[in-house]
């Protein structure tokens, strides 16, 4: 059986991590069976990339969400993405991306920027390296912390003001949301692997707990919203009264 491995299931969700989350909601989608564990000791030193996801297949350890649905793809055959036509693709292709590298830094200012909102993710990351005595905990939670942030600076994002950044995440909901319009699925009526990252990256910041404008400003739209409940009941029915 497939392991998948993680960080720490919080907010009713998955995994921490919108990355984790996609990888767990493609192995739903494609019908595979496996596991999601949490990595032991919470040591990302241990992992091929010094990040998660990571996945044992077998012999096999693929590092990287893209590269794990690939290897997947390969492996399982692809179920969901083998009617796209090369247009379609290219159009997938194209909004995973943005959602990637564009608006996941809206989502790390949503966790990091403000201290209060901090506070708020701060206890997943204590909770995360229960490997650590618990006086020891907050040096490496604030390492972490500062370590995101510089990231975000230095991608441009963190250049820009909070007001920049939300009006910037405005117009990527905006563009998620007229390229759905009334379609089921992101590419139509039938789900492809593109709904796995716009559900993980969609509910990574429209349904947790931060009070950030990014959030607030998805949760207003009705497409997105009616768009992830559908997703919800159709691959997790149950799952925030399970815990699984």
């Amino acid at each position: 059986m497939i392991k998948l491995v993680g960080y720490i299931p919080a907010w009713g969700l998955p995994d921490v991590s919108p990355f984790v989350t996609k990888v767990d909601c493609y192995l739903r989608m494609a019908g595979l069976p496996y596991e999601l564990v949490r990595l032991p000791s919470g040591d990302l030193s241990k992992t091929p990339k010094g990040k998660l996801p990571v996945i044992y297949d077998g012999n096999e350890t693929v590092a990287d969400s893209g590269f794990i649905i690939e290897y997947l793809k390969r492996t399982y055959g692809d179920p969901l993405d083998g009617g796209l036509s090369p247009h379609d693709r290219a159009i997938a292709l194209a909004f995973g991306r943005m959602l990637e590298e564009s608006f996941y830094w809206y989502l790390v200012q949503m966790r990091y920027r403000r201290d209060q909102d901090f506070k708020i993710y701060d206890p997943v990351w204590v909770e995360f390296l229960d490997f650590v005595p618990p006086e020891e905990r907050a040096a490496p939670v604030k390492e972490f912390r500062e370590r995101i942030l510089q990231e975000f600076y230095w991608s441009g994002r963190g250049r820009h003001t909070p007001e920049e950044v939300e009006q910037l995440a405005r117009e990527e909901y905006d563009a998620l949301a007229a390229f759905l319009g009334d379609k089921p699925f992101f590419m139509g009526r039938q789900p492809t692997s593109i709904d796995a990252t716009l559900y993980a990256w969609l509910i990574h910041a429209m349904r947790v707990p931060f009070p950030s404008a990014i959030g607030k400003y998805g949760n207003s739209l009705p497409k997105l919203v009616a768009y992830c409940d559908r997703m919800r009941d159709r691959y997790y029915a149950g799952f925030e009264r399970s815990g699984r």
